[in-house]
């Protein structure tokens, strides 16, 4: 088969999904199945060693949270019907899909925030921005990804994660800057014995994004060592704005899905050196090709862009046993990203190259400190030095940025017993405090500390309520400061206004720019019942209040100019002479509209990087899952829920806006539940997908933005032959949006990318999605 995707294998496709559907009807069952963030089956039935197993959120060996922590396990992954990284976390109630996404089309707003260059996939926790999540691999920082200082995740192969620890609560005092919404750890395979090949093929039925992806595993284990490789590679072709009847309007060759090639690798070897020391080395490398094809009016100029990104990440920790039960580790990390993105336009032709690299050296130390009569008090202290880098270089002549950091850090935590740990007491089993701080000195910007303090009460077995109060700390990315702002010269219609003229924008850095900092705090409970082992329920509220927030003030341009909101950024009738001010000291100038003439400039709008006085978001997090036996199998029930609201105070003297559940912003609830279905070799999964309406604030009057729901669907059987040409073999057939339905209809969305009339931040153009596997383990 070639890999363009043809008529004949669209039609298998259609015929597979139908055959899906009347597979599960005839088995009496729901299209679902199991939600891959939620806890695996297995931890689900053995509560107490599913908490032995979280490590993110602390540093002490061996202690429960008492933040809120989401585990997706490897079933969940393989269950799921995703082959890619970033498609699995987009799934997740808790991340939004806007900021640096796959899908996300530079034009569709006026927030740098939802552009993406790369073509990366970021998480996006709470709508707070892709930096405002902290992403580690195996507990190990990534470097940022081209100049919106978001980590591109898709550089780790699928097929090598164990398990994502997503902690959904600001951990600034444990790992510093950047966790604010949260942090996603990345746990990838290890001490794996025997090998597994994947082979994935799949297309929209609707046309376009033809996908293909292989991977390879392999691993030993041996005495005193172990090692492990995993190798993927994967291609996807573009969807294009002529083949979905919801975007006939636009240019025709206009990219909804960007066509992009991916090969990464992950190599693990660890060693017990003597009987007290282990080392362990991880090497993560992976190199993406995406390009597209853009253009914002039918008479505009056509943009065509490409993008190449090699990464690698390498670190190694020696852990040391010492006396009196106490552990030492020490880490060295280096990890560098680069991107070349060129845009070429009929008349000019840009290349840009973006350069991440960060460096660090931490040592950390945790064990019993005294006992109490409650208990042991564990302790855990550390400290280390990084050095972060970032370039912007223009290949085709132009200014650069450049700019570099330096950080040094102590930190210190501390679980203290309250009540020690007893069934008998009704009302009272268990109690216990942490307790954490985190002090910080930056080369830019000065001294930070942030404290965190946490509870866990556990008032009767099977029941867990806790709660967090902490603060965090962000520094501005190296763009926000160090970069020239830029100029756009647009018909003033773009931005709402009606009275003729042009309008000059401003784009870009800020170098008066202050830190941002938070305060946030949890409460919630976890309920496995004992007589119910394989049933949990998990509530949690978050409140998260973020100062000197920064973001662009008008975060829809298509009203830039009317909406009273962002008045404070608006010079109206600017004389000759500001504008040449404003012009002479911009970096890049471009007219989108007709030629620059002073005398037709009705408006400034400043559009960089400012430092927003606040942004607040406060909601709640659901989660129910549930397992039993049927006469013909066993069925998984769950449900992961998420409500929010997000609001923001541009200045002191405006009224603070809801931007949730507005265009091109985080919808304020967000639903994912189904089913799984097991009986033999048999599975038969699905999900149903729910958005609600949004409001379209791009147009006078707001007009509704109707809801989104989506089913999805997978089958799979694994041979259970022992030996043979069989063993090991499963075989897969996955639909997502399998009732194919199209995005809502956005009426101002096509206002910068004419005839593009959905939120592209928030619904999919992909349509009705079908893939088969197969694998074979060893």
């Amino acid at each position: 088969m070639s890999v363009s995707t043809n008529e004949g294998f669209r039609n298998l496709l259609k015929a597979s999904a139908a055959a899906a559907v009347l597979t599960a009807a005839c088995a009496g069952q729901a299209v679902a199945g199991p939600d891959p963030d939620t806890t695996s089956r297995r931890a689900a039935e053995e509560p107490a060693n599913l908490d032995e197993i979280i490590v993110t959120g602390t540093k002490i060996r061996g202690a429960q949270p008492t933040s809120p922590v989401r585990l997706l396990g490897r079933d969940e992954i393989e269950q799921s019907g995703y082959s890619q990284v970033g498609d699995l976390v987009r799934s997740l109630p808790e991340s939004f899909a806007g900021g640096q996404n796959a899908g996300v089309l530079n034009g569709q707003s006026a927030n740098i925030a939802n552009q993406n260059p790369s073509n990366a996939s970021t998480i996006n926790l709470r709508g707070l921005g892709s930096d405002a999540t902290l992403v580690l691999v195996n507990g190990h920082r990534l470097n940022p990804d081209t100049f919106f200082q978001g980590v591109d995740v898709s550089s780790i192969p699928l097929g090598a994660v164990e398990r994502l620890e997503i902690l959904t609560d600001g951990a600034s005092a444990i790992y510093g800057s950047d966790a604010v919404a949260g942090v996603a750890n990345f746990i990838l395979r290890r001490n794996y014995q025997g090998a597994e090949v994947l082979a994935r093929l799949g297309s929209s039925t609707d046309g376009g994004g033809f996908e293909q992806t292989y991977s390879a595993l392999g691993g030993l284990v041996r005495d005193r060592w172990h090692a492990l490789l995993s190798v993927e590679y994967s291609k996807q072709e573009a969807i294009e704005a002529r083949q979905r009847d919801f975007t006939s309007l636009a240019f025709p060759e206009t990219t909804l899905r960007r066509p992009q090639e991916r090969r990464s690798a992950f190599l693990n070897v660890g060693a017990t050196l003597t009987d007290r020391i282990d080392l362990s080395i991880d090497g993560l490398y992976s190199v993406r090709d995406a390009s597209g094809v853009s253009k914002t009016t039918l008479t505009g100029s056509r943009v065509n862009s490409n993008s190449y990104t090699p990464a690698f990440s390498f670190a190694a920790d020696l852990d040391i046993e010492l006396p009196a039960g106490w552990q030492a580790r020490v880490t060295g990390v280096a990890t560098d990203s680069h991107n070349d993105v060129s845009q070429v336009r009929p008349t000019s032709r840009t290349v840009l190259r973006y350069s991440n690299d960060m460096r660090y050296l931490e040592t950390s130390a945790s064990g019993p400190a005294f006992r109490l009569p409650s208990g042991d008090v564990r302790l855990a202290l550390g400290g280390g030095y990084r050095e972060e880098g970032f370039e912007s270089e223009y290949l085709t002549g132009g200014v650069g940025t450049k700019g570099d950091r330096r950080v040094s850090y102590i930190y210190g935590e501390a679980i203290v017993p309250i009540v020690p740990a007893s069934s008998e007491r009704i009302g009272l089993n268990e109690m216990e405090l942490s307790l954490s701080g985190r002090l910080e000195r930056y080369s830019d910007f000065g001294t930070t500390s942030n404290p965190k303090v946490g509870f866990r009460y556990v008032p009767a077995p099977g029941l867990k309520v806790r709660g967090t109060w902490s603060t965090s700390f962000k520094a501005p990315s190296f763009t926000q400061t160090s970069s020239s702002y830029e100029v756009y010269l647009y018909d003033s219609s773009s931005f709402g206004s009606s009275a003729g003229g042009t309008t000059l924008m401003t784009w870009g850095g800020n170098a008066n720019l202050d830190p941002e900092e938070s305060e946030s705090w949890t409460i919630g409970f976890d309920y496995a019942p004992p007589q119910l082992k394989s049933t949990r329920f998990s509530a949690t509220y978050f409140n998260i209040d973020y100062q000197n927030r920064i973001v662009q003030p008008v975060s829809n341009r298509a009203v830039g100019l009317v909406n009273p909101i962002y008045a404070p950024f608006v010079i109206r009738n600017p004389t000759a002479a500001q504008q040449q001010s404003l012009l002479a000291g911009a970096d890049y100038y471009t007219a989108t509209a007709t030629p620059y003439d002073p005398s037709t400039v009705t408006a400034i709008l400043l559009n960089q990087y400012w430092n927003a006085t606040a942004q607040t978001v406060a909601g709640v997090d659901i989660g129910y899952r549930q397992s039993f036996e049927v006469a013909t199998g066993s069925v998984d029930l769950f449900a992961n829920l998420t409500w929010l609201e997000l609001r923001q105070q541009t200045i002191s003297t405006m009224p603070a806006q809801e931007i949730s559940g507005t265009i091109f912003n985080v919808p304020n609830f967000k639903a994912r539940l189904g089913a799984t279905w097991r009986s033999g070799g048999f599975t038969m999964t699905g999900i149903v997908n729910h958005l609600p309406d949004e409001l379209d604030t791009g147009v006078v009057p707001n007009r509704t933005i109707g809801a989104w729901t989506t089913a999805d669907a997978n089958i799979a059987y694994r041979f259970d032959a022992e030996s043979g040409v069989w063993s090991g073999v499963t075989l897969s057939v996955s639909a997502t949006n399998l009732f194919d339905r199209s995005p809502p209809f956005a009426a101002s969305a096509s206002v910068s990318a004419y005839g593009l009339n959905y939120d592209t931040t928030n619904y999919s153009p992909v349509g009705r999605f079908i893939a088969f596997q197969v694998s074979k383990a060893w």
